[in-house]
């Protein structure tokens, strides 16, 4: 577990044997949960609005997570997520419109699509949005 604790940006001598409760930030929280999931082992993660409820020094750490973790794990993500700055990081986008696939391709189609030239890829991330928000990949 402690190298998925220091994957996620924590001590691991801090928190492996702390008590997960109220004494802890929400980023720290975050922070646990994924490395939690990531230490399950499997090809696949999944998390949905993983960035809710942090503030925004918190939510660049976030995304700095996740862009260490596909190394990590040598798995999969699929974020699904309302925020456009983790599109930076993905490598697919699932873009949803009233609750139907609108357009499904790679990050740099759908950012240029998009208006939006600049990105950093990640393998295996995916994130779909909502409809009216752009979305996430």
């Amino acid at each position: 577990m402690g190298k998925y604790i220091r994957a996620v940006g924590l001590c691991p001598k801090d928190y492996l044997d702390r008590e997960i409760n109220d004494t802890l930030s929400g980023g720290e929280m975050k922070r646990i949960e994924i490395a939690t999931a990531a230490a399950r082992g499997g090809k696949l993660s999944l998390f949905d609005e993983p960035e809710a409820g942090i503030d925004l020094w918190s939510f660049q750490n976030l995304i700095e997570v996740f862009e260490k973790l596909g190394d990590v794990t040598q798995g999969n993500i699929i974020i699904i997520s309302h925020q456009e700055r983790i599109l930076e990081i993905s490598d697919k986008i699932i873009y949803l419109k009233d609750g139907v696939v609108d357009r499904y391709d790679d990050s740099a189609k759908i950012m240029d699509d998009l208006g939006m030239n600049e990105r950093r890829t990640r393998r295996g991330c995916v994130v779909a949005g909502a409809e009216g928000v752009t979305c996430n990949g």
